[in-house]
């Protein structure tokens, strides 16, 4: 899932690197050599994305974090989706037909396995390729992937939506409670070992 991040400004540093550096066993983050950006959530009522970049290692790092500019606090996404379920009480969640689907992309998105992340895509403008598909694997994916659709049920949502795991395309089935936990009520794999499709692993 793709967020329009803009810079935040330099003479916020002292206060946010501090406070980020607090959630990691080492001080990853200097003023110096560390770039923040942070984007607005339509789904969380006071919390947006913050992502820090330290340029002190080689590769750059980055982290993800939920950052309430208000009071400052900051959760960091671990790569599992309890960053999110473990603080809906403060993150004030918002859901309507506008932040369904985007709300359970951001989570899933948020989750790394040894195969990547698991993404919820609907176009194929949302796929990453590796290396150029073949005439069968583009036809499949052009006829495959598609918007997710949502419809009610009695704890809240389902979701039928296309998710891509590593190389593995399927049709899922999602069941989405009010207070913004959800589950895989259903998973068929419709196409495996799609080696062009590239696997998003954390950076």
């Amino acid at each position: 899932m793709q967020h329009s991040l803009l810079d935040i400004p330099s003479s916020k540093y002292a206060e946010l690197i501090p406070l980020i550096n607090s959630l990691s066993s080492y001080d990853l983050f200097s003023e110096e050599k560390t770039h923040l950006k942070t984007a607005p959530l339509p789904f969380f009522k006071d919390y947006k994305l913050l992502s820090a970049q330290a340029f002190s290692t080689i590769p750059p790092v980055t982290m993800h974090y939920l950052w309430n500019g208000k009071d400052n606090d900051i959760i960091k996404m671990e790569g599992t989706r309890d960053s999110v379920f473990d603080n809906l009480h403060k993150l004030r969640l918002i859901l309507d037909e506008s932040t369904i689907v985007p709300y359970v992309k951001f989570v899933l998105d948020g989750i790394w396995t040894d195969k990547g992340n698991i993404r919820l895509v609907e176009s194929l403008d949302e796929i990453e390729f590796s290396d150029s598909p073949s005439r069968e694997d583009l036809k499949f994916l052009e006829t495959t992937i598609r918007p997710a659709t949502v419809s009610q049920s009695e704890e809240g949502y389902l979701i039928d939506a296309i998710i891509i795991y590593g190389t593995e395309i399927y049709h899922s089935i999602i069941g989405l409670r009010q207070d913004g936990i959800f589950d895989f009520r259903s998973e068929t794999q419709l196409k495996g070992g799609m080696r062009c499709v590239r696997v998003i692993f954390l950076e």
